[in-house]
């Protein structure tokens, strides 16, 4: 195949990094939610957004849409090590902006072809409202949003007693929602409320692709897949937990490391089959 004369390619990469350019094309939103805390949401959500981005053919934003398992602000922002990445540029607080009604279309935080929008440790007493909250998703520029919808979401007072109903009517506006699940029994049990809400959009006509993470020895098959009735499943095996810890102490996107490169390409490219 010819290649493009090297004046092009640079005018091409100048119209990618413009928020005009990014916003005018197809917006695709996948949600990624877990059955369980702990089930492997952020770890997925980092490594699509990876993926996407290598392939160099649409620049993806990630968008952390909780508060952390444990309630901290800034989980994800420090473990990617954003602090790093932006030394010496700033990095626009996308939960502020939205909170102050600020204008955030125009706002990029590039970093290895991505958009982050992660919450950051300042921003722990900044809670959105659910018009607030669909506005963020649907105004940060990239062209595609994968969406961390990790255990809890932090949401105003008026919001906070029907946290359900909130998931509800966030995750119907996915183009794609990606359902996590740790097979451990303790774990299916415990997210059965979950499945019944992810079951009621599938059953609505949503895009459901269910994602069965740690998926090992021990793991009996065919009661996972009896008690989780999937219409559409990925399995990741395991991974060790060097894999993570050594990205994590290397500032590094967990996709980055070979094993868990192996370990997730697959479910990754099903679910992008699936928009």
């Amino acid at each position: 195949m010819e290649k493009r004369p090297m004046l092009e390619r640079i005018l091409q990469r100048e119209k990618d990094s413009n928020p005009a350019a990014l916003r005018a094309r197809a917006r695709r939103k996948i949600g990624i939610w877990g059955m369980s805390s702990g089930a492997g949401v952020t770890l997925l959500a980092f490594s699509i957004a990876r993926y996407i981005a290598n392939l160099k053919r649409e620049a993806p934003a990630l968008l952390e849409l909780s508060d952390g398992d444990e309630g901290h602000a800034g989980w994800n922002y420090d473990a990617i090590g954003i602090d790093k990445r932006f030394v010496g540029r700033e990095y626009f607080s996308y939960y502020r902006g939205v909170s102050e009604g600020r204008h955030i279309k125009d706002a990029l935080n590039m970093d290895e072809g991505i958009n982050w929008a992660l919450r950051i440790p300042v921003e722990a007493d900044c809670c959105l409202d659910l018009q607030q909250m669909t506005s963020l998703i649907n105004n940060v520029a990239g062209d595609i949003t994968v969406c961390d919808f990790s255990s809890r979401l932090c949401l105003g007072v008026e919001n906070a007693g029907d946290r359900d109903e909130c998931f509800r009517r966030l995750l119907r506006d996915m183009s794609l929602i990606i359902f996590v699940v740790d097979p451990a029994p303790s774990k299916l049990l415990g997210g059965a409320a979950r499945l019944s809400l992810i079951k009621e959009l599938e059953h609505a006509g949503a895009n459901v692709l269910y994602v069965i993470n740690k998926f090992q020895r021990g793991v009996n098959r065919k009661e996972v897949l009896g008690f989780l009735k999937p219409a559409r499943k990925a399995l990741i095996g395991h991974i060790a937990a060097d894999a993570i810890y050594e990205a994590e102490y290397g500032c590094k996107n967990p996709f980055q490391m070979a094993q868990v490169k192996e370990a997730v390409a697959p479910a990754i490219e099903t679910a992008l089959g699936m928009m």
